[in-house]
C-alpha cells in the first residue's frame, strides 16, 4: 500500500515537471524568453563622439548618427565591421559628402558606409560590431580614433 501511495506522489509530480519543461521550451523556441528577441541598438566606447542611432543593412552598408564633440573636425576616415575583420569601406559619406567634411561642434551627423560590413542577414543580432572614426581637429591634432563597439538587429 505504501508503495503504491508514492508512486502515484511521484506521476503526479513528475508529469507537473514535464508540462513546466515543455511549456519552458515553447516558450523559448518563440522567442518569449530568448534575450536577442529584445537587443536593444546601442554602441559603447565613443569618447569624442556622442552615440545616437544606427541601421544595418544586409549587403548595404552600415549607417551610424553621432554627435560631434566640443570642437570643430574633420572625418577623415571610419572602420565598420564585425571585431577583428573590421576594414575600410570602400565608399564613406557623412552627411552626404565623402570624409575630410568640416564638422561643426555639436553638430549630430549621419555617416554612412555602401560597402558590405558583415554577412549578417535580416533579422540577425549582431553584438560584436566595432566602428572606429578618425577625425583631425581642426587647427589641431591630426589622426585621431574613436571607436566603440555596437549591437544591433540586422534590417
Amino acid at each position: 500500500m505504501k508503495g503504491q501511495g508514492a508512486l502515484e506522489y511521484l506521476m503526479t509530480y513528475g508529469w507537473a515537471l514535464l508540462i513546466i519543461v515543455v511549456v519552458g521550451a515553447a516558450l523559448y523556441a518563440s522567442g518569449v524568453l530568448n534575450p536577442a528577441t529584445y537587443t536593444q541598438s546601442r554602441c559603447s566606447g565613443f569618447v569624442y563622439f556622442s552615440f545616437q542611432n544606427q541601421k544595418l543593412l544586409p549587403n548595404n552598408g552600415y549607417l551610424i548618427q553621432v554627435q560631434n564633440g566640443n570642437a570643430e573636425v574633420n572625418i577623415t576616415g571610419i572602420k565598420a565591421g564585425i571585431m577583428s575583420a573590421s576594414a575600410a569601406p570602400s565608399a564613406v559619406t557623412v552627411d552626404g559628402s565623402t570624409p575630410a567634411t568640416h564638422i561643426a561642434q555639436a553638430k549630430s551627423i549621419i555617416i554612412n558606409t555602401t560597402s558590405d560590413v558583415t554577412d549578417r542577414a535580416s533579422g540577425d543580432t549582431v553584438t560584436d560590431f566595432d566602428v572606429e572614426i578618425t577625425y583631425d581637429i581642426r587647427n589641431g591634432i591630426t589622426g585621431i580614433k574613436d571607436s566603440a563597439t555596437c549591437t544591433m538587429k540586422v534590417q
